[in-house]
């Protein structure tokens, strides 16, 4: 299943960051009794207006019950037929939108019902089930098959099995099991006190989550080792020693490279998780780094610097404000006449995936003029052991002229 989630932007527990709409269903195993029952009860428990509860599941089982199971099938959209038919429970969510202790309107019916059947599949994901809601099926067939009164209003039916082999599935669905996750960002959705002014989470918790909940080997920027570029980079130099810092160090590996090389090195990253990893690196290898959670563009550090490496962090920054912020920092900590390693994603590089800034060589030029000189730029990759395509990149060398 389709496991990595893009872009995220605050840690969460992985329970939600496991939930995955699956079509991909185990058709020979059915659901024990006793786990569609837990199921239910986390919706039962689910919040209600007045406690009313206006939900109502009809469960067709097809090892139970195999004549409901092909009628509730038989109403679903053509194409949720094709994966679906493979789900052993089809689970009919209903909402009754009236208020039974008076017969008034429950105009928060449906929401109630969402709330309830989203803590069902939340409980199915938790006992190692899977789940898919569909809004795809013909309602009035589906109320006649089933025998729904005509009051009640029918609002999804969930898939609910375990998970099966992706490579079953119609060439179709294929692509859509394997793809990335990706949802709008925060700021898109949440307003700050007033409709229209977006709601900013803090960029530290997005880096966190990633850390949180991914493998460091498995993160797109993973580079064992040090990155070829700066390899050349510091042997076209000839710097083999001296006060180095590698910001936004994230899984340690260039920190790590760079204390062999002979480098005094402090290493950064805005996730503590990222810091740990670095640390934990450090012990395993036996070198000695000094690290830090820091962000760099507020950063605390103070200790100048004959080396900074930045393997992706520039690129990261889309307003102005954060780029200034980082200019300053560099300016503040890299020595005169010391070096700056950077590497960016290309503009050339036209993936949808990745961070919001690329740049060519101008635009670095521009960006960098005062307090710097470029003395390289080399179109280049990010090269990766998680990536099958490495994205086009730009590397830079770039010197701190004398205040």
């Amino acid at each position: 299943m389709a496991q990595q989630r893009m872009n995220v932007q605050a840690p969460v527990k992985r329970l939600f960051a496991k939930r995955w709409s699956t079509r991909a269903f185990n058709p020979d195993k059915p659901v024990e009794k006793e786990q569609l029952a837990s199921c239910l009860e986390a919706a039962r428990w689910a919040p209600s207006c007045f406690g009313e509860q206006p939900w109502h599941y009809i469960i067709a089982d097809r090892f139970a019950d195999a004549e409901n199971w092909h009628k509730a099938l038989a109403t679903l959209a053509p194409k949720n037929q094709l994966w679906a038919r493979h789900a052993p429970v089809l689970i009919v969510a209903v909402a009754e939108h009236a208020f039974s202790h008076n017969g008034n309107p429950n105009r928060w019916a449906e929401y109630d019902t969402g709330q309830a059947t989203i803590c069902l599949c939340l409980q199915a994901m938790q006992l190692g089930l899977a789940t898919h809601q569909m809004g795809g099926f013909d309602a009035d067939t589906l109320k006649q098959q089933l025998a729904i009164p005509e009051t009640m209003h029918v609002m999804s039916v969930t898939a609910l099995g375990y998970p099966g082999d992706v490579a079953a599935l119609d060439d179709d669905f294929q692509p859509m099991e394997s793809a990335s996750r990706t949802r709008k960002p925060l700021q898109e959705i949440v307003h700050a006190g007033l409709w229209g002014d977006a709601w900013k989470p803090p960029a530290a918790a997005g880096w966190e989550a990633r850390y949180q909940e991914t493998s460091v080997e498995r993160l797109p920027w993973f580079h064992h080792g040090l990155d070829a570029d700066f390899e050349r980079a510091l042997a076209q130099s000839e710097l083999t020693e001296g006060a180095a810092l590698d910001i936004g160090c994230g899984p340690g590996t260039q920190t790590i490279a760079l204390a062999k090389r002979g480098f005094t090195v402090t290493a950064t990253d805005i996730s503590h998780s990222a810091v740990e990893s670095t640390l934990q690196l450090a012990e395993a290898e036996n070198v000695s780094i000094t690290c830090h959670v820091d962000d760099v563009l507020d950063s605390r550090l103070s200790d100048p610097f004959d080396l900074i490496l930045d393997r992706g962090i520039f690129h990261c920054f889309d307003e102005n404000a954060d780029q200034q912020a980082y200019l300053a920092t560099l300016r503040r900590l890299l020595k005169p006449q010391g070096l700056l390693l950077l590497k960016c994603f290309h503009k050339d590089e036209k993936s949808e995936m990745g961070p919001p800034c690329r740049y060519h060589e101008t635009d670095i030029r521009r960006l960098f003029a005062d307090g710097f000189e470029l003395i390289e730029a080399q179109n280049t990759y990010f090269t990766s052991a998680a990536m099958e395509k490495p994205p086009k990149a730009l590397f830079c060398i770039i010197r701190r002229l004398a205040s």
